[in-house]
Order: C-alpha cells, then structure tokens, then sequence
C-alpha cells in the first residue's frame, strides 16, 4: 500500500486499532448477541471461539455470565448447598449451575427476553416440579410425591423453597418461611384448630402461644411423601400418636377397643388430632363421647364424665380391670 499523504497515514493507523478492538466488527445489535466464552468454577474452560454443546437449540454459557445480570442473587446463591453441589466437574454440564435448572442460556443472553429460558414462575407446577425432581429422584422412586395431595393440588417445589436462598438466612432446607408458617398459609381452617382450648403445642400465633412451638406440622406429616389424603408420617394413626404418646399404647392385658390396633381403629375415633374445645383433646365432652359406641350404658346417668377416678379412669387400657376402672 502506497501512503502520500500524512491524513491518510493517520487513517490507516486508525484503521488498524479499530480492528484490534474486540467487537468491533459488529454492529452494536450484532456484539449484543455475541455469547460471552467462559465456564466456572473447575470445569473446562472454553476459550473463544470453541463451540458449545447445543442443548434444545441453545449453547451452555456458564453461571458467571447469569450473575453478570441477576447481581441480587450472587450472594446468597453462592452460600446454598445448590452452589456447591451444582459446580462439580465430574457432573455433566446440564445438571451444572444456574443452567442445571433453567436450561442453557445462551438463547436468553442473546435475545434478552425471558421466553428464551426456562423461569418458574410462569411455567405451570409440573414442569418445575420435574426439574427438581431431576436431582431429588429419591421421590419419584415409588411415585412418592405424585401421590400426595399436595402434587394433586399442583403445588410448585418453589411455593415453599427458594433455591437460591442462603443457609445464612436460618431457614432450613431453603424454606420461604418457617414450617408452621408455611404449613397454615394454606391450612387456615387447620390452624384455628390450634387455636382451641385443647390443642397440640404448634406455634400459629407466636404472641399468643407460651407453649407454641415445640411441634411441628412435619412431626405428624410429610409433605413430600405422606401416607393419605393427610400424608401422615405413619401409615397408621395409632402409630403415629404412639411416637409421643408412648404410655397409651400398651400391650393392655385389657385393651380398649378404639385403641386397639388389632380391630384396626385409631385414637381418632376419640380426639382430634389439632385441637379441641374439650379438654384432652376429645371429640365431644363428657358422657357423649362413651355413649357413640357404649349405647347400652345411656341410662346410666352419671353426674360426672366416664373416666372419672373410681369409674374408667383407665380409658386406653388395664392391665387390671376388665372395666378399665383402674
């Protein structure tokens, strides 16, 4: 190239630092939708210019290029189990960071539009769910979670999780809120039996309650994988309440019926299993609840309840009177 003029000489200089500059090829549309070329943590480093594995017609980009734009997550997300289980080398790169459960990114980074990635809170339960479910399997071994009422009802991993939420935060197993808290948000009519005169010491109204807290909704239930409708802990009631209640199940050498896990009954048969407005958490008061099976005995008109000392005062069992009266 011949240069005769001191302007086009400068031209020229100029020319050649433009194109050193990264990008500068492209029009500032076209440099928007360049993906940025890095990995994290000790997985492979991609250098530019190498090629990504195409997932479901987008490329793996790496965690570091989501924080670059979701800033407000860095922190917390960087101190969850999910941080550090989720950047491991030796798992495959689409059950690594922030792609191992929203997808690849590459798509959402170049078309900066949310329809390009995959965000929980617009997409319906089962797709969320399955997601998760991709790394918890342990509950889809028997179908655990599709059984319960909760995935009948489409309930979302995220209604009661934050994935991205820090163990600093002190809720465990990255809960929006406490159990309880979480638990009675739904259950409403469950918690206004706590309310009650007689009730289990599950804290729903922290100011009101001395004795709350020292049960939890999960002591009875388990949300993920609950026997029934109530996704009982226990596949039997009676098993369940004897977790605690160790000195009402026996062996009696005489065994109430209602208490007795031959017949197949259940403590629930005489209490409620939340609360009551009668003490010792029973259906009815006094003489009512006898007299639902020991219909016999209605004429016997006593001033007091049935398991008065000196009558039935031992009403789960004896091993002394056939009458349970001691």
């Amino acid at each position: 190239m011949k240069l005769t003029t001191v302007g086009g000489a400068l031209a020229v200089t100029a020319l050649a630092f433009v194109l050193l500059l990264p990008g500068a090829l492209f029009s500032q549309e076209e440099e928007d939708q360049q993906p940025l070329l890095e990995w994290h943590g000790e997985s492979p480093h991609w250098e530019p210019g190498q090629e990504f594995s195409a997932v479901k017609g987008s490329t793996w980009i790496g965690s570091r290029e989501c924080l670059y734009c979701h800033e407000e997550l860095k922190m917390d997300f960087l101190a969850t189990a999910h941080a550090r289980s989720l950047h491991k080398a030796e798992i495959s790169l689409d059950r690594q960071g922030c792609e191992a459960c929203h997808g690849a990114g590459g798509g959402h980074q170049m078309l900066r539009s949310r329809g390009a990635i995959f965000a929980f809170d617009w997409e319906d339960s089962s797709h969320e769910n399955n997601i998760c479910l991709r790394c918890h399997e342990w509950l889809t071994t028997n179908r655990e979670w599709e059984r319960t009422s909760h995935a009948r009802a489409s309930l979302r991993c995220s209604d009661c999780h934050d994935p991205h939420q820090s163990h600093d935060s002190g809720m465990r197993h990255l809960l929006l809120a406490d159990v309880n808290e979480l638990c009675i948000s739904c259950h409403q009519v469950t918690a206004d039996d706590f309310r009650n005169f007689s009730h289990h010491p599950v804290q729903v109204d922290s100011a009101n309650e001395p004795d709350g807290g020292v049960m939890n909704c999960t002591d009875c239930h388990e949300v993920h994988a609950g026997h029934g409708p109530a996704m009982l802990a226990e596949r039997k009631v009676r098993n369940l309440c004897l977790t605690c209640h160790m000195d009402k199940g026996g062996p009696f050498k005489f065994a109430h019926m209602s208490v007795d896990d031959a017949l197949g009954d259940s403590c629930l048969n005489c209490h409620s299993s939340h609360g009551s407005s009668n003490p010792g958490l029973t259906l009815m008061d006094g003489r009512s609840l006898c007299l639902q099976c020991h219909t016999d005995r209605s004429e016997h008109n006593a001033p007091t309840t049935c398991w008065t000392t000196g009558c039935h005062h031992a009403m789960h069992g004896s091993n002394n009177d056939p009458f349970l009266r001691f």
